[in-house]
């Protein structure tokens, strides 16, 4: 649980969970690039976890952490300029 609302409905409780697809659709990283940068210990990607033991089991991420990272990241470029 978490004691901040939901992004997306408002409502408190357990944050919104994507799946690689729909993080890569909000970072613009494709899915295979996520995965290499996962295993490399990427800032963000390193926080997602697998479904599974398997090799290919599939690769979650919390909404909330996505877009903090992309809120960090917009506000940081427009620091610089």
């Amino acid at each position: 649980m978490t004691d901040k609302p939901c992004i997306y409905c408002g409502r408190m409780g357990r944050d919104r969970v994507l799946n690689i697809h729909q993080i890569s659709e909000r970072t613009g990283h494709s899915p295979d690039r996520i995965r290499h940068l996962r295993a490399q210990g990427h800032p963000l990607y390193s926080r997602a976890w697998k479904s599974g033991d398997a090799a290919n089991a599939p690769i979650f991420l919390e909404a909330s952490v996505v877009e903090e990272w992309i809120r960090a990241r917009k506000s940081a470029q427009e620091q610089r300029r």
